[in-house]
């Protein structure tokens, strides 16, 4: 509205009219980040229904789950119990007993 009248234009409503002008400019800007804020785009997704379903369901598969688990690790646990082991002794020659560095000899050696 103050941008309207001449500048050379005085009286007693010019004042207010710029306050008014002012405080719409205002108003308009904060009205402008509200909608931004409620309705502009989201930094926080919403997961899929799928998503949510497969969660819940599998909250309450859990218990079942855990079961399934311990039934697993104790029947692997019987089968290498089982399992046959062997011990396999390798002559390696006195000459081939250096380390790596080639520099120490391994402590293992001597016994």
């Amino acid at each position: 509205m103050a941008r309207y009248l001449p500048p050379d234009h005085f009286c007693p409503w010019r004042e207010e009219a710029e306050e008014l002008h002012q405080r719409q400019v205002v108003l308009e800007a904060k009205v402008a980040a509200l909608e931004k804020r409620v309705f502009g785009k989201k930094s926080e997704r919403m997961p899929p229904v799928q998503l949510l379903l497969r969660r819940q369901q599998a909250g309450a598969d859990t218990e079942t789950r855990r079961q399934q688990a311990l039934e697993k690790r104790r029947q692997r646990a019987a089968r290498r119990a089982e399992a046959p082991t062997r011990e396999v002794h390798h002559l390696v020659p006195e000459a081939q007993r250096i380390c790596p560095a080639q520099v120490l000899r391994c402590p293992l050696q001597d016994a």
